[in-house]
């Protein structure tokens, strides 16, 4: 088992300028979210607005924070996977309300989509699906939309905690692919549910990229979409070359190891280039008083 002091001298000074290349372009993320997150709390109004533009922004910096972490550490494949994991499934409860709070909240959504025939046969569920009935959109029906996109920002954090407990006994491995692994069936529910979320975030995003044109509402869903295909099929694509044996083995790394360290540095430059597109994105002066959770509720 090579220690810290061994690693560093094994790896050699190509592969140390590349590592702190990205980790550069890491904590420029954090300087440019913060310099945004500045600029939402002063020019932004409306309190619910401000805080859902904050948590949502903040999901490119959050990943490439995090699998900075993994660069350096390359034994954290796991918990890097877990913190991302966690923090993209509250992000698809972030953009559904980023599109209900872009309309002035479920009341203001309501009365604007009333006399509109909402389609329901959008991806990823029911693109082909053109038989189906067009809706009108009822308070209860948003409620149910919101519904059901909890649950991916519950279950997803909720099953890495199973995870982490079922690791520490020694039954739980994210990169066992056989039909008995623990790991493998929880992910594909997790897909199942993840499928199932993006349902209605779609419908209302397939309306809000009409009304909501002004508020960018196209380039943040493109974000929340792009993010989506880099944490999940990107990194599955590399896990499957490292578990295949495809890509080459570079001491101190073997393959998984390497698999994981390819995938963390176009994962950094991605969530960098994000990091910038998501700045201009909510990046947007709004006066508007807005609503409260009070105002929600009542």
């Amino acid at each position: 088992m090579l220690n810290i002091s061994t690693c560093f001298i094994v790896v050699d000074t190509m592969q140390l300028c590349i590592m702190a290349i990205l980790t550069i372009l890491s904590i420029i993320s954090i300087i440019v979210y913060v310099e945004d997150a500045v600029y939402i709390m002063r020019k932004v109004q409306c309190p619910m607005k401000k805080r859902t533009s904050l948590w949502s922004s903040a999901a490119p910096t959050v990943i490439s924070t995090i699998t900075c972490l993994g660069l350096w550490i390359p034994r954290s494949a796991m918990f890097v996977e877990i913190g991302i994991g966690t923090y993209f499934g509250v992000c698809f409860y972030l953009i559904l309300m980023v599109i209900i709070e872009g309309y002035g909240g479920k009341d203001a959504l309501v009365k604007k989509l009333e006399s509109t025939d909402v389609h329901i046969n959008t991806g990823p569920c029911c693109c082909c699906c053109c038989c189906l009935p067009r809706i009108k959109m009822t308070k209860r029906k948003v409620n149910v939309f919101i519904l059901v996109v909890f649950q991916m920002a519950f279950l997803k954090p909720l099953f890495n905690f199973i995870g982490l407990i079922l690791w520490s006994d020694g039954i739980y491995n994210i990169e066992d692919l056989s039909g008995v692994s623990i790991a493998l069936w929880m992910n594909v529910f997790l897909g199942f549910c993840t499928v199932l979320a993006l349902w209605p975030i779609g419908i209302l995003f397939r309306e809000a990229k009409v009304h909501l044109a002004e508020f960018n509402m196209g380039t943040k869903f493109a974000i929340f979409q792009t993010m989506l295909i880099l944490t999940s099929l990107q990194g599955s694509i590399f896990s499957i070359l490292g578990n295949t044996g495809v890509l080459p083995c570079v001491p101190p790394y073997a393959f998984k190891a390497r698999s994981h360290l390819m995938h963390y540095h176009l994962l950094i430059i991605e969530t960098f280039l994000l990091t910038i597109l998501a700045r201009n994105a909510y990046r947007r002066k709004d006066e508007e008083a807005g609503f409260t959770i009070k105002t929600q509720t009542a």
